[in-house]
C-alpha cells in the first residue's frame, strides 16, 4: 500500500475527523454566519487604529431596473472620492486615505422591516468605512456629532445622490455587518 492510502486509513479511524477534511479536492466553504463573524472580528481588531462609520447613500434614480454596476461605480468613483479629498489633501495619497473601502453592498427594492410599507424603495448603498483616528476630525465633527458640513455639501453636490446617512459605530460592528448583508450572497 502507498503512504497516502495508509494515511487515509489511519485518519478514517479518527472518531472526530469529518470526511470533508479527508478529501482535499472538496472545498469547505464557511457559512454566512461564520463570514459575518469574521468580518466583524476583523473590523473590531483594528479599533485601535481606525474609527468605524456607517454610511448609507440613497441615489436619485428614475427607473425600476436595478443596475448595480452603475450605482456601485457611482459610490466608489464619486462618493468615496469626495471623502478621500476631505481626508487627504495630497492627490498622490488619495488611494491610502481610506484604509479599506471595499465593504459595501448595493440594494434595490428592499426596505427596512421597521418602515411603513410603501412603493418607494430606492437604489442605495450600505457601507462600513474605517477612518484613521488621526484623520477623523476631517471627516466627523465631534461638536455637531455629524459629518463635517463641507464634506456633506460636497457629497450632495453629486447630482445622483439623494441623501446620505453617516453614523459612528460605538461598540460591536457585528450588528451593522449583519444589517448590510441581510439578503445578499457572500
Amino acid at each position: 500500500m502507498s503512504g497516502l492510502t495508509l494515511l487515509y486509513l489511519n485518519l478514517m479511524k479518527e472518531p472526530n475527523m469529518k470526511p470533508e477534511y479527508l478529501e482535499p479536492w472538496k472545498r469547505i466553504k464557511p457559512t454566512k454566519s461564520e463570514l459575518l463573524t469574521a468580518w466583524s472580528d476583523w473590523f473590531e481588531s483594528k479599533s485601535d487604529e481606525w474609527s468605524l462609520f456607517t454610511l448609507t447613500v440613497v441615489f436619485k434614480a428614475g427607473g425600476k431596473i436595478p443596475r448595480p454596476d452603475r450605482w456601485e461605480s457611482e459610490y466608489k468613483n464619486r462618493v468615496l472620492l469626495k471623502i478621500r479629498r476631505a481626508l487627504e489633501r495630497n492627490e498622490k495619497n488619495y488611494e491610502f486615505a481610506i484604509p479599506f473601502d471595499d465593504f459595501f453592498y448595493y440594494e434595490f427594492n428592499e426596505a427596512s422591516n421597521f418602515r411603513a410599507s410603501g412603493s418607494r424603495k430606492p437604489h442605495h448603498v450600505h457601507a462600513l468605512i474605517p477612518i484613521r483616528k488621526s484623520s477623523v476630525y476631517r471627516f466627523w465633527s465631534i461638536d455637531d456629532n455629524d459629518l463635517q458640513s463641507r464634506l456633506r455639501k460636497d457629497i450632495y453636490s453629486i447630482e445622483s445622490v439623494g441623501s446620505i446617512l453617516v453614523e459612528p459605530i460605538e461598540g460591536s460592528a457585528r450588528d451593522w455587518v449583519s444589517y448590510c448583508c441581510k439578503a445578499k450572497r457572500l
